[in-house]
């Protein structure tokens, strides 16, 4: 009988390592460069100058991009640390709401959903205290010249910098956050492009958020 249960017992230890080894499916995937959605049929040209991860199957947020090299405040060039690294994601979903509509519940003070919920936990600029709206337009993106809106703000902060692991106070730092959200529909599917950095450096690194959006192409599925 014992012998029976340690069989058993490596049995399900050998399934649940193969499990664990199992390749985990992703959201898409990038070749030479694009990364195509699996789900939500759209692809874009992704910049060397940023880092890609692509997210898993199941979720909505589907792509981080990650800025590799980026200015730092001189404020903080003691302390490189505390620089809001620029970072875009990308989200998508489901949605009769139209494009506009859907930014304005996004930063509405009283509209609450799971949905909205969900979409918080990664788009920082939504959970800054001191927002101030820089206001939004339209905009037509891609090949297809889909039309979409985007979205701009500005957040201030206070920090409270320690220039070396020994000193006893900080230094505090004055300075804001710059922040953009562009959303796009294809039917039902809207894609959400988020990006947040420090806001002296904002209108390069939203070009270059621009460059990557307007990339977008919707492809059959």
């Amino acid at each position: 009988m014992k012998k029976l249960i340690i069989i058993f017992s490596l049995i399900l230890l050998m399934v649940s390592f193969a499990d664990a080894r199992r390749k985990v499916k992703k959201s898409g995937e990038i070749k030479d460069n694009v990364y195509t959605d699996a789900e939500y049929g759209f692809k874009l040209t992704l910049n060397d100058e940023w880092k890609s991860t692509v997210k898993k199957e199941k979720e909505n947020f589907r792509l981080v991009l990650v800025k590799k090299n980026y200015d730092i405040p001189m404020d903080y060039k003691d302390a490189p640390d505390y620089t809001q690294v620029p970072r875009i994601v990308v989200y998508a979903d489901t949605s009769t709401v139209p494009t506009l509509a859907f930014i304005d519940s996004l930063v509405s003070d009283t509209y609450k959903s799971d949905q909205k919920k969900e979409i918080l936990k990664e788009y920082e600029i939504l959970n800054e205290q001191e927002i101030i709206p820089k206001g939004h337009k339209p905009l037509s993106i891609g090949k297809s010249e889909a039309k979409g809106f985007q979205w701009l703000a500005q957040a201030k902060y206070t920090k409270e910098v320690a220039t070396s692991i020994s000193s006893l106070g900080g230094q505090r730092v004055y300075g804001s956050y710059g922040g953009a959200i562009i959303a796009v529909k294809n039917g039902n599917n809207i894609l959400l492009f988020h990006m947040m950095c420090e806001y002296q450096f904002f209108e390069s690194i939203f070009n270059e958020m621009l460059q990557i959006v307007n990339t977008l192409e919707w492809v059959e599925q």
